[in-house]
């Protein structure tokens, strides 16, 4: 599934470097921002496909940013970076995926995002089912007199 564009949110500039690099090298075309307030921004500037953001930023906690991110980007595929994966768990928190520090190995990163990717994709397909079969059924029912 490469070609996606990807946004990683951390405010350790040695965190997005490594993942632009990593992520750049797997075929992604990748952005990066330190701060919720600047990935919320780029958020509203550029089309993404995965919004890939650490639990813990300055100012506004990653699940913020998440929430925010949410409110005009629904469709928006996000992982969440975390050195401390406790106490929540991806599905409580609506996650398509997470990715502990310290990254145990650089294949890991490539292959939370494809999964991430994967599981936002299936997610709106069986929506898009969803609503077309509504659709069908609706057409299909005797129309009242």
């Amino acid at each position: 599934m490469a070609g996606e564009r990807i946004l990683a949110v951390d405010d350790e500039q040695a965190v997005t470097l490594l993942l632009h690099r990593v992520l750049s090298r797997a075929g992604y075309a990748v952005s990066t921002a330190g701060t919720g307030e600047e990935a919320l921004e780029l958020l509203e500037n550029e089309p993404f496909d995965l919004l890939l953001v650490d639990k813990s930023l300055p100012r506004m906690s990653g699940f913020e940013v998440i929430s925010r991110a949410r409110v005009s980007h629904p469709d928006l595929a996000v992982a969440m970076i975390t050195a401390h994966p406790e106490p929540f768990t991806a599905a409580q928190e609506r996650l398509d995926g997470y990715l502990a520090k310290p990254f145990k190995n650089l294949g890991a990163i490539d292959e939370m995002v494809k999964n991430a990717l994967e599981t936002r994709a299936g997610v709106k397909a069986r929506a898009d089912l969803k609503a077309r079969l509504e659709k069908v059924v609706a057409e299909l029912r005797p129309k009242a007199r």
